[in-house]
């Protein structure tokens, strides 16, 4: 049934596909860089060797962090691609029978797009709060409060822009591009338009903000925060159910807390 569904809407995906790049916001900037697109990091590196080399890396912390953040980011997606890949582990728990298609990995080949946006950001928001790069290395009443937050405030504001795009306007000049892969992919969760994570950076950003604010930010919260924020979202497209069904059928309200690929 589920892959009954899954094949359908790729069916109705596949006709949204052309001329729609024309739709505003929908191209990423850096788009025509390719593999160049890492340049972008140049001046967070420049400023990280040169406080290395005059021995003031305190200084510039918060660059080394983001530049971290960004790599143990993309080393979750691709661990999850990893597993999602091993047939040997996971073959009878597989939602999708079918493989990943040469087409689906080229399309999501610039799936880390949204982390240069969300490290950009960051580099930006430091530059306008220079407080945020004085961040202490744990606050014990900070999970709390940023766990208050995210189900406050970003949990149903992500959950009310995904029906959204979902509606028939935003779905043809944007969403469909997410719903064009196939097969389900840890990588298809950064597969995207430029304007789809530019709201993704508002969700993700409001509780790390909100919490730093309220004067109980740290820099282990910004990486448990943002690190755990991955790892689920790989977890609801890893095409693999990492949960048995029987578990959410015995208990129905961990559906409200687990997010799976069904």
């Amino acid at each position: 049934m589920i892959q009954h569904k899954k094949s359908k809407m790729v069916k109705q995906n596949i006709s949204y596909i052309p001329n729609k790049k024309e739709a505003p916001l929908f191209s990423w900037p850096w788009e025509n860089l390719g593999s160049f697109k890492y340049l972008l990091f140049g001046p967070l590196v420049a400023k990280v060797i040169y406080a290395i080399y005059k021995g003031e890396i305190k200084n510039e912390a918060i660059c080394l962090h983001i530049l971290l953040l960004f790599s143990l980011r993309a080393l979750v997606h691709q661990l999850w691609s990893s597993y999602s890949c091993m047939l040997f582990l996971n073959r009878t728990r597989r939602i999708n029978q079918e493989g990943t298609e040469f087409k689906q990995i080229d399309a999501e080949w610039n799936w880390d797009n949204f982390l240069i946006l969300q490290a950009i950001a960051a580099a930006f928001l430091c530059l306008s709060f220079p407080s945020l790069a004085n961040l202490p290395i744990w606050d014990k009443k900070g999970i709390f409060c940023c766990l208050m937050v995210h189900m406050g405030i970003s949990e149903p504001l992500y959950y009310w822009l995904h029906i959204l795009l979902h509606s028939p306007n935003s779905f043809h000049k944007y969403h469909w591009l997410h719903h064009s892969s196939k097969v389900l992919h840890p990588f298809t969760a950064g597969h995207a338009t430029f304007l789809e994570h530019l709201l993704l950076c508002v969700v993700v950003g409001i509780p790390i903000l909100a919490t730093t604010f309220f004067g109980y930010g740290s820099i282990s919260l910004m990486y448990s925060y943002l690190l755990a924020f991955d790892f689920l979202q790989c977890l609801g497209h890893s095409d693999v159910e990492v949960f048995p069904c029987h578990i959410f059928d015995n208990f129905p309200v961990l559906k409200y807390l687990i997010r799976t690929p069904t």
